[in-house]
């Protein structure tokens, strides 16, 4: 399919912010978040059911997320759509989205984590490029780290490819060698629960960056295990691991723990293409937001290299 690339937001331009998937859990966090964006400028249009909240752990109806989803990107006045959180729910809408509405209607959309099944589903469905990274009442809602802001309103104004991707720290070459491919990135969980579906992109030749959160190292084994019965691994170009965010073993647990890098060594003794880890991408303060569906390249040499623009020029 023919990538959408949705134009760059212009200074003083107009942000949507939309909950695809969970409420607020701190609606203060979401209030700062919204004053650092229009202390830059901009301006703020708050999505009718933004702050419902149905069964506890979603943000409104499916109904209501998706109705704002659909009224955002209708909206000639929204040049870019921002997903508060991540939480849970995104997937539930998939089905029920209006894929000609928002294939006429394309911009950026932004969010993280649970967000993914959003991106994917809206890359395989319209070619829509989106952007995968910090959020209103996550990062934003705090002082962002330099690297993170930097990077982030480079990804957001930016028409020219954003090139090499530079990260305080050294990326850890899992396997050596070179390859080209269509960047899919996002949560391992949900890319998990997106196999098999007609809403996941093909992975075949693609660049397949995945990061998680409180994951147990079984847990993530048996994700990547589960990519690799299903054919990913050998039909990816290369993979890229972000960030993990484990944190410690809970107190009087019985159960074997795991090195995660162990369990990330054997994907790459299996997999085909280039394997690198230790991106800055995932649940913690400093983090790439990264265009999912652009042509990128992986070399153990350079690195992660973004060689296709993500905007309009």
């Amino acid at each position: 399919m023919t990538l959408r690339l949705p134009k760059p937001l212009r200074r003083g331009g107009t942000i949507g912010i939309v909950a695809p998937a969970s409420p607020q859990r701190d609606p203060s966090r979401l209030a700062r978040g919204i004053a650092y964006l229009e202390g830059l400028g901009y301006t703020v249009v708050c999505a009718k059911n933004l702050h419902a909240v149905h069964g506890s752990y979603l943000a409104g109806t499916d109904q209501q997320r998706a109705d704002d989803l659909h009224a955002m990107f209708a909206d000639k006045r929204v040049d870019a759509i921002f997903c508060a959180r991540g939480g849970y729910g995104s997937a539930r809408l998939l089905d029920l989205l209006d894929y000609r509405l928002i294939r006429r209607n394309p911009k950026i959309l932004l969010g993280f984590s649970d967000i993914t099944a959003l991106q994917l589903a809206l890359l395989r469905k319209t070619g829509l490029v989106t952007f995968s990274g910090v959020m209103p009442s996550v990062e934003m809602a705090d002082n962002m780290r330099a690297e993170t802001e930097e990077w982030f309103w480079r990804t957001m104004t930016s028409t020219k490819p954003l090139g090499t991707v530079r990260q305080p720290w050294p990326l850890t070459v899992l396997k050596n060698g070179s390859a080209s491919g269509q960047l899919l990135a996002g949560n391992l969980s949900i890319i998990t629960s997106l196999i098999g579906t007609p809403y996941m992109p093909s992975v075949k030749g693609a660049v397949l960056t995945v990061e998680d959160v409180a994951e147990e190292t079984y847990r993530v084994d048996r994700m990547l295990n589960q990519l690799r019965l299903a054919g990913c691994l050998d039909a990816l170009a290369a993979m890229v691991f972000g960030q993990w965010s484990q944190g410690q073993q809970a107190p009087g647990r019985t159960t074997p723990t795991r090195n995660i890098h162990e369990v990330l060594t054997e994907v790459a003794d299996v997999s085909t293409g280039p394997v690198l880890s230790n991106l800055m991408y995932g649940h913690e303060p400093s983090k790439l937001t990264l265009p999912v569906g652009v042509n990128c390249k992986v070399s153990s040499r350079y690195g992660l290299q973004l060689t296709g623009a993500a905007l309009q020029a």
